[in-house]
């Protein structure tokens, strides 16, 4: 075998396992005194409490629905689908083991659309404005299933992307998954959530289910050593042709 050939079989080997991530580790949104999230309402953050099922336009609560993971997700819009640009921003935090140095997470947001563009604006900073909306239609969102109407879990998928069964699918809802919204290095990850602000019809509403976040190690330092000794001898050779 050429070394040419020998070096870009060694990489395609190597350099999965030298970048290689873990699943995902899925974690509900909830709300209640000892919930993990927060809302912010005249100007200040306090405790979160879903309430029914509301009918009532731009109320501005999120309503609890018995649905998703863990049989609970938050809906800005209420039972007869009206429009709610005023359900407050959300905050949710969770401590997680601190990474290796070198070492991070990548953190989503799991929301659930029906074939319409239902989205969540969502972010690691709490910046003033629309935070940055995702939908099914974005770049980078993830849908887990595709296929006939039925209600579906990751673990039956030929490779869970979750460190446990998520439901992924129930009738023609589908949950999907932003891009990563960023890379987190310390004990503590906190999400911003919120609906569309500019929402104009039922097609837009937000059901929230929970965060994820993905730990991304540091690559392999016997890995990444051995793809610098075969480009060195690739260059070696290649120099000695020249």
């Amino acid at each position: 075998m050429k070394i040419r050939d020998l070096v870009l079989s060694a990489v395609l080997i190597i350099a999965p396992t030298a970048f290689a991530q873990f699943p995902i580790v899925y974690v509900d949104i909830t709300d209640g005194p000892t919930g993990n999230t927060m809302q912010f309402t005249n100007g200040v953050w306090g405790i979160f409490e879903g309430v029914s099922q509301t009918a009532t336009a731009n109320d501005g609560l999120w309503d609890e629905r018995a649905f998703g993971n863990f049989s609970t997700i938050f809906q800005n819009s209420g039972v007869t689908a009206v429009v709610d640009t005023n359900a407050p921003r959300l905050r949710t935090t969770i401590t997680v083991p601190e990474p290796l140095p070198g070492q991070y997470y990548n953190v989503y947001v799991l929301f659930w659309s029906d074939p319409s563009q239902w989205r969540v604006g969502a972010s690691l900073t709490d910046d003033p404005g629309q935070l940055p909306l995702y939908m099914p239609s974005t770049s980078g969102v993830t849908q887990f299933y595709s296929g006939a109407d039925a209600t579906v879990f990751s673990d039956t998928l030929s490779t869970n992307p979750f460190t446990t069964a998520v439901m992924i699918a129930e009738g023609n809802r589908r949950l999907y998954m932003t891009p990563s919204l960023g890379q987190v290095t310390g004990s503590t990850i906190t999400v911003y959530m919120e609906p569309d602000r500019n929402q104009q019809n039922a097609n837009q509403r937000t059901w929230l289910d929970g965060i994820g976040y993905q730990l991304v190690p540091e690559p392999s330092a016997a890995a990444l050593m051995g793809l610098g000794v075969l480009w060195l001898l690739w260059r070696s050779r290649w120099t000695r042709a020249t």
